[in-house]
């Protein structure tokens, strides 16, 4: 059974029947995307420590609000939006690459990662949604072996 996040101050208030708050302050959630991904690298670079010291395994650094100039300088330089967070660039099983996109449990890719994803799946690469650990060492393990 699915574990519900719920907010003891609104709940307390409905079952009361008193009004709800109208600021709600946010439920604490799970591990941030950074954290999930920081243990995926430190699994990998433990894991198969010659391909990391080969540097096929990399983050794609294209998140973050660019000020003045260097959203235009990005974008001369070949920023793409939708980008995936992980390339794994070693060709398997017919693939090119492995593109990871790594998501917090509850969220979702936004419209241009998905067409992204569907651009890199259109020239022969594998992408894959990530929301744990646990996911992304299977993904590879399947990926490599």
């Amino acid at each position: 059974m699915a574990r519900v996040n719920y907010n003891k101050e609104v709940l307390d208030a409905i079952l009361h029947g008193r009004p709800v708050p109208k600021k709600i302050p946010r439920v604490p959630t799970s591990e941030s995307e950074s954290q999930i991904q920081q243990a995926c690298i430190l699994w990998f670079k433990a894991q198969y420590p010659r391909l990391w010291e080969d540097g096929v395994l990399f983050h794609i650094a294209n998140e973050g609000i660019r000020l003045g100039g260097a959203g235009k300088r990005a974008k001369r330089e070949g920023i793409i939006r939708g980008v995936a967070d992980i390339c794994l660039a070693m060709p398997r099983k017919g693939y090119g690459a492995l593109y990871i996109e790594l998501k917090r449990p509850g969220c979702y890719q936004k419209p241009d990662q998905r067409k992204w994803q569907e651009s890199m799946e259109k020239h022969g690469n594998k992408y894959v949604v990530v929301k744990s650990v646990e996911a992304f060492m299977r993904t590879i393990q399947e990926y490599l072996n």
